[in-house]
């Protein structure tokens, strides 16, 4: 069988050693550096859990987090075998999200249509530090919900929707803040839905029967029944620290300027609305207009049953890379790691139109913030001019810019194709 000129059936043995060679310098960052606060919740959680049972964790005080991540905790505890492993090796635990990296990196080089670029693409991703230092430095877990809501979007442009449904309850059973894909996803699902019906019933019925197996063992299991402390939670998630910011270099900082900025309370008010309500808008209006494109399309695939557009996956990857930038921009309450699902999206989005500028300064941005906080590797904090709140939130808004300016650019291939 032929293949076009440039293209190649599969990886080359270089590129496959390679690629091994880089997964396992990458399992070999998983020395023991890490948020300790974090690394010590991920540490009770286990041991509680090797205790008393995965059905157990909702029992404790200081747990918020959503069912997922409780399997990968009880898991890893099963494997260290005691209490004692369990303390010793926690660092290990970065082995069961490191692969959610990896996949997320595979995912986004398999949409360029050019094979030889696709390895390349991948060394993109996962030798970009701003992308993985959440996983191997900080040791956090949002490349999980990041990986799924990603494969979410790519399942729906695959017109793929009930998997691309699935995609999207796994992501909300990792983090709550996946909800912000919520908006774009129903963009792309109504017209497969629309054409398609059947697809809307069995797509519910495969995310309700994941959503009752994932919630199982914290229902019926023989600790008690803890829905309602998952949904409480979930209800509750913008209200566990309620201050103007969580550590995220934004708007906020760019605004009050001030040393004690982490313990302003987002109930101040301003013109009759709290902080916290003006962020919430300016997020609901930014998003808004990031979006239009996408939903004048979707209209215009309702109306007239036409296919979209050529550029129609880049114009997607970018506005699913630009909410997760205004979600941590505008709202109060954002942790420094908030940021981390725009990269995955920027870089695919890098990878199909060639222009890599947004997801650069992403990820040095990103990177920035992280590294001002956890300071894992300088000495000099925020002492250091790049590592400034105020710099950093500059950068995040020359990302927004950028963005905006291509998002123009849609709007008027939208409207020259409508009119």
């Amino acid at each position: 069988m032929r293949h076009p000129a440039g293209f190649t059936p599969r990886p080359t043995a270089a590129q496959v050693a390679l690629f091994g060679l880089l997964f396992a310098g990458l399992v070999a960052l998983t020395f023991p550096l890490g948020h300790r606060s974090d690394v010590g919740y991920w540490t009770d959680w286990a041991s509680h859990m090797h205790r008393h049972g995965l059905g157990s964790i909702y029992q404790r005080s200081d747990n918020s987090y959503n069912p997922l991540y409780h399997y990968l905790l009880w898991l890893y505890g099963e494997a260290a075998g005691s209490l004692e492993n369990i303390r010793q090796y926690r660092h290990y635990l970065k082995l069961l999200v490191l692969p959610f990296d990896v996949a997320g990196a595979l995912l986004a080089a398999s949409l360029v249509p050019e094979r030889n670029r696709r390895f390349g693409c991948v060394l993109l991703l996962l030798l970009n530090l701003g992308y993985v230092y959440n996983t191997l430095v900080w040791q956090q877990i949002d490349a999980i919900y990041t990986f799924f809501a990603f494969a979410a979007v790519v399942a729906a442009l695959r017109q793929r929707p009930v998997i691309s449904l699935l995609a999207f309850v796994l992501a909300l059973n990792t983090k709550t803040q996946a909800v912000i894909f919520l908006p774009p996803l129903l963009l792309l699902w109504l017209p497969l839905w629309f054409r398609q019906p059947i697809t809307l019933a069995k797509a519910i019925g495969a995310a309700a029967l994941v959503q009752l197996l994932l919630l199982a063992p914290f229902i019926w299991g023989p600790s008690g029944n803890y829905l309602g402390t998952i949904i409480r939670n979930n209800l509750q998630a913008t209200s566990f620290l309620p201050t103007v910011s969580q550590n995220a270099f934004n708007f906020w900082h760019l605004l009050l300027h001030r040393p004690d900025i982490n313990s302003i309370s987002d109930s101040v008010e301003f013109a009759g609305l709290s902080y916290r309500a003006w962020g919430l808008l300016l997020f609901c209006f930014a998003s808004f207009l990031t979006l239009l494109p996408l939903l004048l399309l979707t209209l215009r695939q309702l109306r007239f049953r036409v296919e979209p557009p050529v550029s129609y996956p880049q114009m997607v990857l970018l506005s699913c890379g630009v909410i997760p930038i205004l979600f941590a921009f505008f709202n109060t309450q954002m942790h420094e790691r908030y940021w981390h699902a725009a990269i995955l999206f920027l870089a695919a989005h890098a990878f199909l139109s060639r222009r890599y500028t947004i997801y650069v300064l992403a990820s040095v941005a990103y990177l920035l913030n992280l590294e001002a906080i956890l300071g894992a590797f300088h000495p000099l904090g925020q002492d250091f001019l790049v590592f400034k709140p105020r710099v950093v939130a500059l950068l995040f808004v020359g990302v927004m810019l950028l963005a905006g300016k291509e998002n123009l650019r849609n709007w008027r291939r939208i409207f020259k194709a409508i009119c």
